[in-house]
């Protein structure tokens, strides 16, 4: 089962995943309108609709959820999921801008979850729902006839399959994945190390800031994806940021271990990311990137140093317990510094870990045990979601 979920959550994405389920949508869409495009209306949910604000687009220099529409309405390829506007080009670019005044955004705060509501109107009608996760297509319907219907049922998630383990669990499938799992990994160490190699030759990215490398080979790839590269990176959990977050330091450091422990460590981090986001959800009003890639990546860097499972748990609980709260106020290039800090937080939670240091019981929102920690922090994000409605008012507004 374990196989199957990381198959889930780990896919490779062009830019970020929230513009890129607007463009899968109308992408997929557009395979069955009829004549010429008069319209095109989107309604979205306001975690997908806040992400999509102030992030660029990948391949070009702008930002917003109608770009993102737009490109994909002359140049999308469903085909290809969340790499779904891997072809962009400046041909693309030009002819899309044509379209943008046919595009029209809601936001329906009543939606619970990612769920994206695509409308294209030409000679018919064609409507796509995407749901739960940002390539889950759930509903097909062409001129009010349905053709495709598979929508989420609350709790039937194959992410949610992963509460049925425990953070032991967890390390004990380090010892046994196959040969699937060890090049889902390999391929992850290379396209996330690609981007980071590119933001770091980049002019005024963020990854110049720090002479210390674990976090500036974060922060430069963060920037780069934020700012619109058109490079793929492999997602955790339906965020590039996470992956690139939940693998990078490791990889950074790991060049002094063996690359097997390197891989196992890795893939330990980002169990533990899914695992966490499996409470939390998705999309959330707290840094997925600076907040809980931070407590897997804490977690693999102690098992790459040779820590024990106490010590691993206490890593995790250390991160969480210190970093819960950081907001997510939209994707954009800032969210660099916030994963910065995320990675700042994960190594000096881990040498603590490695010394039998943890948070104790009682303090704040820490727990006895680290699976009662994750939790409460899934309870408490879901507390303070009124942070996403009331943030919308501000993003983009100087």
């Amino acid at each position: 089962m374990l196989k199957e979920i990381l198959f889930d959550q780990v896919k490779p994405a062009y830019g970020c995943t929230e513009p890129i389920a607007v463009a899968l949508a109308v992408a997929t869409a557009k395979k069955y309108l009829k004549g010429e495009l008069e319209s095109i209306n989107i309604t979205l949910d306001k975690n997908t609709y806040k992400n999509g604000l102030e992030v660029n687009i990948p391949g070009t220099s702008f930002i917003g959820l109608e770009i993102a529409a737009s490109l994909s309405y002359v140049c999308g390829n469903s085909e290809y999921g969340l790499e779904v506007l891997k072809d962009v080009n400046q041909e693309c670019i030009d002819n899309s801008h044509k379209y943008l005044g046919k595009i029209k955004l809601n936001v329906n705060k009543e939606y619970m979850g990612l769920k994206v509501d695509c409308t294209i109107i030409g000679d018919n009608s064609v409507n796509v729902v995407i749901e739960d996760k940002h390539d889950n297509v759930a509903h097909i319907e062409v001129d009010g006839e349905q053709i495709y219907d598979r929508h989420f049922e609350a709790g039937g998630a194959l992410l949610d399959e992963i509460k049925k383990y425990n953070i032991d669990d967890l390390i004990d499938y380090l010892d046994k994945y196959d040969m699937d799992v060890d090049e889902l990994l390999e391929k992850t160490m290379n396209l996330n190390t690609k981007i980071a190699e590119k933001g770091l030759k980049t002019d005024g990215n963020f990854g110049h800031v720090l002479d210390f490398e674990p976090v500036n080979i974060v922060q430069a790839a963060v920037d780069a994806r934020m700012s619109g590269e058109l490079m793929p990176v492999m997602t955790v959990a339906g965020s590039g940021n996470q992956g690139l977050s939940s693998t990078l330091p490791i990889i950074k450091i790991g060049r002094k271990y063996d690359n097997e422990k390197v891989k196992k460590a890795m893939l330990l981090s980002i169990l533990v990311t899914i695992y966490i986001k499996s409470y939390t959800g998705l999309l959330t009003p707290i840094c997925g990137a600076g907040t809980i890639a931070s407590a897997g990546v804490s977690a693999g860097i102690t098992y790459l140093k040779g820590g024990n499972n106490d010590q691993i748990k206490h890593a995790i609980n250390n991160v969480l317990s210190t970093l819960f709260g950081l907001t997510c106020d939209g994707a954009k290039k800032g969210c660099a510094l916030k994963a910065g800090t995320g990675t700042f937080v994960a190594l000096q939670s881990s040498e603590l870990a490695l010394n039998d240091i943890n948070v104790p019981c009682g303090n704040g929102i820490a727990a006895k045990d680290v699976e009662e920690t994750i939790k409460r922090v899934g309870k408490l994000t879901e507390s303070i979601k009124k942070f996403d409605e009331d943030v919308l008012d501000y993003i983009g507004k100087c």
